[in-house]
């Protein structure tokens, strides 16, 4: 018994354990918000954007952030983000998705012709958006920031707002060192799911 607890405190001093905390929150809220429409409605989930150097961890951000969703929202229906991809491209309408990507910045708005179009594409109500706003190392800790935004596209509105934020750090008496990107995601991601309506 005593040599298992011994070799615990030595396992856990030696390797440590991951600290991840999860700051998430949501940004806004449509007044009246209808949940049964959404819980019974497919919702299109758009291709992750990313700007500068967060580009680089977009594609592993979105894999994670659609798997997590796919497991807390089993509910729902959902459009993936490739599968929307190939729709987007099959009609012809990839300009417009790389415009989307470029103008799409959580600091501007969509036009409402834009989303439109989305519409024809996808054939459902519920369209929601993610982007990979920050990824950096701050005092010792990694530091993951998602922004999401569901519009419904039949009235051209965005009705609700949410952030997924994580910061977290392996524990090591020395060196302290950031926790790994995937797992920071992982936690962001189900932060802002969580918050979802």
């Amino acid at each position: 018994m005593k040599r298992t607890f011994l070799f615990f405190i030595f396992g856990f001093l030696f390797f440590g354990c991951v600290g991840i905390d999860d700051l998430s929150r949501e940004d806004y809220r449509r007044g009246v918000l209808y949940t049964s429409s959404l819980s019974t409605e497919t919702i299109a989930v758009m291709p992750m954007v990313g700007r500068g150097a967060n580009r680089d961890y977009t594609k592993t951000a979105e894999k994670i952030f659609y798997r997590a969703l796919t497991e807390m929202r089993q509910q729902t229906q959902l459009i993936s983000p490739e599968e929307g991809r190939a729709r987007v491209e099959a009609s012809n309408l990839g300009p417009l998705l790389e415009r989307l990507k470029k103008e799409l910045s959580f600091k501007k708005v969509a036009e409402e012709k834009d989303v439109a179009e989305l519409k024809k594409v996808f054939g459902t109500r519920f369209l929601l958006q993610t982007e990979l706003q920050q990824v950096e190392v701050i005092e010792g800790a990694t530091h993951v920031r998602l922004q999401g935004r569901l519009w419904d596209i039949e009235m051209g509105d965005i009705i609700w707002e949410g952030t997924g934020e994580s910061r977290g750090y392996l524990f090591l008496f020395f060196p302290r060192i950031p926790a790994s990107f995937e797992k920071a995601a992982e936690v962001a991601s189900r932060g802002l799911i969580k918050r979802l309506p």
